[in-house]
């Protein structure tokens, strides 16, 4: 499957036309990830944008003391590393490969180098971006009310 069709088939691809798709394709790199392989860590700064083609990834909470807390499961056409990617800002979670994977990378400075040629293409995918930035807090917010409730359940149980 060639790469302008990968993109297309994940959720940065869903509001790009086939030629945007291929533009796009000719800037994206393929990593291919082992189990248990690290994408990135906690602190680091890569500038990346990652789409994940195949398999699946987890994001993870490292603890003091090096212990991690599961956060998520990233499944095929998901994307990860949109907030660094950015904003600059370094990561706050580790990613790791949790069967063999594989994700595109799209660099931050050669998607701005698009701007000025194909500024529709460049709104596109910060809208996509965007979507997908919102669909992760409506999902870390119910995880929350769910786990306050959750609480509230233990503690008026007691009393």
């Amino acid at each position: 499957m060639s790469d302008s069709n990968k993109i297309a088939g994940s959720l940065l691809g869903q509001d790009l036309s086939t030629e945007e798709c291929d533009v796009l394709s000719k800037i994206v790199k393929t990593r291919q990830l082992e189990s248990g392989e690290i994408l990135f860590d906690e602190g680091s700064k890569d500038d990346m944008l990652y789409l994940l083609i195949t398999g699946k990834l987890e994001v993870l909470k490292v603890l003091p003391g090096g212990n991690t807390i599961s956060i998520d499961v990233l499944k095929a056409g998901t994307m990860t590393g949109e907030l660094t990617f950015i904003d600059g800002v370094p990561h706050t979670m580790r990613v790791i490969a949790k069967k063999e994977s594989e994700v595109l990378m799209l660099n931050r400075e050669e998607f701005e180098a698009l701007v000025e040629a194909h500024p529709k293409l460049t709104f596109q995918v910060m809208r996509s971006i965007l979507r997908y930035s919102h669909t992760l807090q409506r999902k870390i917010n119910a995880k929350y009310l769910e786990m306050h409730r959750m609480v509230q359940n233990q503690y008026t149980a007691h009393y």
